[in-house]
């Protein structure tokens, strides 16, 4: 029997119930992480932390006790018998109903699901959308929000054109992000990232990466880059949290090598990266 963790107590996962008075199910009044879990612990758990921590003071919802969901993500794995998952926690503003304003005193709902960490993914295609943008003067481009319908709306689109998943463009045609992911790509021997004013996501991983090539001596050119340099990029690949490092293969009609041996370094120094 699955179980995860709910408010404090670790429940079989068909017996759990969410209030439906819940904001977060009304409204998408809320903000969750998703994290790699292995080797016994969260990986980057600092960064996830102040990420979620951050999201929390921003739209106004009490913080819980993060050491106390560190030691419940990963008895949660333990319990579910998972030596690699991938864990999502999740916080609402919790069963206060609906209206803009909610009550002061609303009591939070903190959720933690575990499930087993996807095998190492093949190369992925791409497609450039129009049905979403990021902006980066939304509060949705810096945290990862339980209102996820843009994005969401952004990979069927990708999806009903025969990609994996979508490219997004910032409010002023720049490149900002995939749907789900940051985007990298190389440039005769130089490695491109849309900056965070392009309204991508601070992704774990896109900083970790970012800072193992910088001790490497490796520059990463961070800045508001056109469509076009990715279509005449070497190599693409996107970056996230459970995944790590996946190549690109194909955007739009624009083929490129997914055995990369550059890519494949990339993933190894992600990996590696605290």
């Amino acid at each position: 029997m699955t179980k995860l963790w709910l408010n404090g107590d670790m429940l079989d996962a068909d017996t759990a119930r969410i209030d439906p008075a819940d904001r977060g199910f009304l409204l998408g009044d809320g903000a969750f992480e998703t994290m790699r879990y292995e080797a016994g612990a969260v990986r980057r758990w600092p960064r996830h932390r102040a990420r979620l921590e951050s999201a929390l003071l921003n739209i106004e919802i009490a913080c819980p006790d993060f050491d106390t969901l560190e030691a419940a993500a990963a008895q949660l794995c333990e319990a579910n018998a998972l030596e690699r998952a991938r864990v999502r926690l999740t916080v609402s503003r919790g069963p206060s109903g609906g209206g803009l304003a909610p009550p002061a005193d609303a009591m939070p709902t903190v959720l933690i699901t575990a499930s087993a960490l996807p095998g190492a993914q093949q190369a992925q295609s791409a497609t450039i959308v129009e049905s979403a943008r990021r902006d980066a003067r939304n509060i949705s481009s810096r945290f990862k929000l339980t209102d996820y319908a843009d994005m969401l709306m952004a990979r069927r689109d990708a999806v009903r054109q025969g990609a994996d998943m979508a490219l997004v463009l910032s409010a002023d045609d720049h490149v900002s992000s995939a749907d789900s992911a940051n985007v990298f790509w190389v440039t005769e021997g130089r490695v491109y990232t849309p900056d965070l004013s392009c309204g991508c996501l601070p992704g774990t991983s896109r900083a970790a990466l970012i800072a193992a090539l910088k001790a490497e001596g490796e520059a990463v050119i961070e800045g508001r880059f056109t469509p076009e340099a990715v279509m005449q990029a070497e190599a693409a690949f996107v970056t996230n949290a459970v995944r790590g490092v996946v190549p690109l293969a194909r955007v739009n009609d624009r083929d490129f090598p997914s055995a990369d041996s550059a890519t494949a370094r990339f993933a190894a120094l992600c990996d590696a990266a605290p």
